[in-house]
């Protein structure tokens, strides 16, 4: 019966994810064989076996380092985004030009600016990368930030204790002209992925914090959460858009940013 219920529970936190946790235990898996061979080889030789293990650990960081450099994580300050030398934004306003621009993760910092400035207080620079049709973000956060959080509290328990890095990835969507969505698809806490049905109680938190008294506020009126056309999903973070821009997407690793009608852009 415990069994059954644990199983029960398991499934509706993360059957959602259940192909990527398959996954993810595969390969755990196979790092534990690996780590057991190394262990074994210790045993019999422990200068071949810790010379193994020494190359394993350097061959899995360089493919950290490798990915990170595919990547192209870009440092943020939210309170003093890096800004380019030229306007990227500045073809749009133009009568005759484009229809869309597309930008690198190095060149939407200011963009981005306020998206950063609804991270918990610890988080005082961020990194953020753009992967196929995903925003990638990234900081070192204090986890004491989050132990008032009950849910988070209850995935982690007492390991919210220091620091670690805070891990986000999602899309970027239009919700009405001027405001745009971050919608939080995953989240990594500690190392340990929070689950989907979890995610939206921590991201309605981190709006929450946003609308303080003093806290900077991205748009008088992005908080706005519900079921009508112009709301913020549950899941979702704003992102206020200049008038130049109707829409916004991340697509093949670029950030695309569609052109507004000049009705649109008179929108208030």
């Amino acid at each position: 019966m415990v069994l059954v219920v644990g199983g029960a529970v398991g499934y509706w936190l993360y059957g959602d994810r259940l192909p990527s946790v398959l996954s993810r235990a595969a390969s755990g898996a196979a790092d534990k064989v690996t780590d057991a061979a190394v262990r074994t080889s210790e045993r019999l030789d422990s200068e071949e076996g810790a010379r193994i293990a020494a190359e394993q650990e350097a061959r899995r960081r360089a493919a950290r380092e490798r990915r990170d450099r595919e990547l192209g994580w870009v440092t943020v300050n939210a309170d003093a985004p890096v800004a380019p030398t030229t306007n990227p934004l500045a073809p749009l306003r133009r009568r005759n030009g484009p229809a869309y621009v597309s930008l690198a993760a190095d060149q939407v910092a200011g963009l981005l600016a306020p998206l950063l400035a609804q991270l918990p207080p610890s988080a005082i620079t961020a990194q953020v990368a753009l992967d196929g049709d995903l925003l990638l973000l990234r900081t070192a956060v204090s986890l004491s930030d989050f132990t008032g959080q009950s849910a988070i509290g209850a995935v982690l328990g007492k390991a919210l204790v220091g620091e670690d890095t805070l891990f986000l990835a999602g899309p970027l969507e239009p919700v009405r002209p001027g405001l745009a969505q971050f919608r939080v698809q995953e989240l990594r806490l500690k190392g340990i992925d929070v689950p989907t049905r979890l995610i939206p109680g921590l991201v309605g938190s981190l709006r929450g914090a946003a609308q303080r008294p003093g806290a900077e506020r991205p748009d008088a009126g992005a908080v706005d959460s519900g079921s009508g056309a112009g709301a913020l999903a549950a899941d979702a973070l704003p992102v206020p858009l200049p008038t130049s821009v109707s829409d916004v997407r991340v697509v093949n690793g670029t950030l695309t940013l569609y052109r507004a009608s000049t009705s649109t852009a008179r929108t208030p």
